[in-house]
């Protein structure tokens, strides 16, 4: 702890390390688990049936980003982002884009819950307030945090392979009834419409920079920007299967459909299974509870660092009251929640994933200010 920054480092908060595969699953479960949700219909709204041009061209834009959110953080290996953005631009200024950054997560934290509240009360229990499902999945996000970073990442290695088995058992079983025609013509409206919806799905690839933000605690830290190269180009994979929904449903099918992916499982036939859809939602429950836990150890660990603080364990319980509360107050119904995701909240995504790393980024080269990792 320094007089300076009054921070204690995180290897200090969290004394646990974990591989750069361990981080880059749990990135990819982070992504995979809501973007399938209520993204498709979104996209298809925007992009029509070049909605699979938009989830290759996604991956081409969100390249260069990572590139620029990975320079930073090698700058400063050993460094939070907490600490590094004071180093830059100064205590009070870097304390500020702190903070902004840390209510970026509880927004990610709150919009999941309320997602999952969501998918829960309109598709499997109608007659179940939803915010019982909100408080049932941060109260096990609570116990994995409590636990720590490793418990997160053994348990998202467990789930995510289970999360795999079910999408792309899905996708399977409902392409023989797709109709490849669907997705012709090709840019009928022109570049415009899946440059948009390009712009959409990237704000949600690159949601997961957010754990870059922990890389003092993932070890062989060098070896992020590799670890993105190989996990940017199978989150794009990913989209693909979210596009299947066009050439089963159509493109107006699918652009109306608020959950797509539910009204596919919907579709297969399993004997002795009468709602088949329990498949996805099993898969969609796991995925979004690592979210939640990370989202939610992410908000508790940083502010403990921020604040000053030894420990981020006092601040488990009063964050998941927090990210309860605000998936109650910034929704009133569905409709919001889908016109937040489509629109403010990729705007928002953009400006704290790609302007101020840029900004900060460049100040660094400017003003020569960069530690280097003696470990690498």
């Amino acid at each position: 702890m320094t007089k300076k920054s009054a921070m204690f480092p995180l290897f200090q908060l969290e004394p646990a390390y974990i591989t750069m595969f361990q981080g880059a699953i749990l990135y990819f479960t982070f992504i995979i688990s809501t973007v399938d949700i209520f993204v498709p219909s979104i996209t298809a709204a925007v992009a029509g049936r070049d909605s699979w041009i938009s989830a290759i061209v996604t991956v081409i834009l969100a390249s260069p980003v990572a590139f620029i959110i990975t320079a930073l953080a090698l700058r400063f290996p050993r460094r939070s982002f907490i600490e590094y953005s004071q180093m830059v631009l100064g205590v009070w200024a870097g304390r500020l884009v702190g903070l902004l950054y840390l209510f970026l997560i509880l927004v990610i934290g709150a919009t999941t819950a309320r997602e999952l509240e969501e998918i829960m009360s309109i598709a499997f229990f109608t007659h179940t307030p939803h915010v019982v499902f909100g408080i049932v999945v941060v109260v096990l996000s609570a116990y994995l945090v409590w636990s720590g970073l490793e418990v997160i990442c053994r348990v998202n290695g467990i789930l995510l392979p289970v999360g795999l088995f079910l999408l792309l058992f899905v996708a399977g079983a409902v392409l023989p009834e797709a109709k490849l025609e669907r997705y012709l013509p090709v840019l009928e409206y022109g570049y415009g419409p899946p440059a948009r919806g390009a712009i959409i799905l990237m704000a949600y690839l690159l949601e997961g920079f957010i754990l870059i933000y922990i890389l003092p605690l993932i070890r062989q830290p060098h070896k992020v920007f590799k670890a993105f190269t190989i996990t940017l180009p199978l989150l794009g994979l990913a989209l693909l299967t979210g596009t299947v929904s066009i050439p089963v449903f159509g493109l107006e099918a699918t652009s109306r459909l608020l959950m797509p992916a539910i009204e596919l499982a919907r579709e297969i036939q399993i004997p002795g299974l009468p709602r088949s859809d329990v498949l996805i939602m099993l898969g969609w429950y796991a995925g979004i509870l690592v979210r939640i836990a990370v989202a939610h150890y992410l908000l508790a660990l940083l502010t403990a660092q921020w604040a000053g603080l030894r420990s981020y364990k006092p601040l488990v319980l009063p964050f998941g009251v927090i990210i309860v509360a605000l998936s109650q107050l910034m929704f009133s119904n569905t409709g919001e929640v889908i016109q937040f995701i489509g629109n403010s909240l990729v705007y928002t995504l953009l400006f704290f994933e790609f302007v101020i790393p840029f900004i900060i980024l460049v100040i660094s080269w400017v003003r020569g200010i960069e530690e280097k990792d003696a470990a690498s």
